[in-house]
């Protein structure tokens, strides 16, 4: 708790911008005040619905944890209840999301950590006709994810459950042109570096890879600074807990701490 406190002062202290200001490369401001200050999308209430009835949801499903385990559990049974509640996104950053998928069009997305369907669905249903490969490191959670997004209608996303190393060079060697990547598993600096070395060194094309949690702890931080250093990397943006990267973008090269 105290290291979160610590992160946390630390990004306040040093964010320097809101809605754009102080921001004069023309992508890069567009970006920040058109999409992560924009509009949030409409339509979109079926999912806080749906979240609503889960959080009374009292029944128990078993969990098999291949990532960096909870926070807040241990447990090989937990309560689908909790699951929703500690793991699942928030709806400012589902909006946050939608707005991205909205405000680039990309029509590929892949998602490392489905949870319990939250993420994907804000995604899904921002842009029905963008395709979106999900995975999830447990097949339980996969299974809830799958059963979650069913209800709420939505057709464009594919849940997989694999480990994330194998599975992601596969899906990507078959994922040419303009792609977006949301990286919310597995929450170790080194892995995190890891899945984005596949990511970016797949090829030449287009990519915006976002990453939550970077301040999950010192070790995600650390990986998050060493990876924005990279030659690679166009434009990178830090709003506190998400990061975003911006690869095969001609741009004037850029690091943006917003006050989000």
């Amino acid at each position: 708790m105290v290291e979160k406190i610590f992160l946390y002062i630390q990004h306040r202290i040093r964010a320097g911008h809101r809605k754009g200001r102080g921001i004069h490369p023309p992508f890069a401001y567009k970006f920040i005040n058109g999409v992560i200050f924009g509009e949030d999308i409409e339509g979109l209430d079926k999912i806080e619905i749906l979240r609503k009835s889960l959080l009374a949801n009292r029944e128990y499903i078993s969990v098999s944890d291949k990532g960096a385990g909870s926070k807040y559990s241990s447990r090989e049974n937990r309560r689908i209840a909790d699951l929703v509640k500690h793991t699942a996104i928030n709806s400012g950053k589902g909006q946050l999301l939608a707005r991205i998928v909205a405000g680039t069009g990309i029509s590929r997305i892949i998602e490392l950590g489905t949870g319990t369907g939250f993420s994907s669905s804000y995604m899904g249903m921002a842009c029905p006709t963008t395709s979106i490969l999900t995975c999830e490191g447990s097949p339980e959670i996969a299974a809830l994810a799958e059963e979650n997004i069913r209800k709420l209608g939505i057709e464009n996303i594919e849940v997989h459950s694999d480990e994330f190393r194998s599975w992601l060079p596969v899906v990507l060697s078959h994922s040419p042109g303009e792609l977006l990547v949301f990286l919310d598993g597995d929450h170790r600096g080194e892995r995190m570096q890891e899945y984005c070395d596949m990511i970016i060194g797949s090829g030449n094309s287009k990519k915006i890879i976002v990453l939550d949690d970077i301040h999950w702890s010192t070790d995600m931080y650390r990986a998050w600074n060493k990876l924005i250093e990279r030659d690679e990397i166009s434009l990178s943006l830090q709003l506190y807990n998400t990061g975003i990267i911006f690869t095969g973008y001609r741009v004037q090269r850029d690091h943006f701490i917003i006050n989000f």
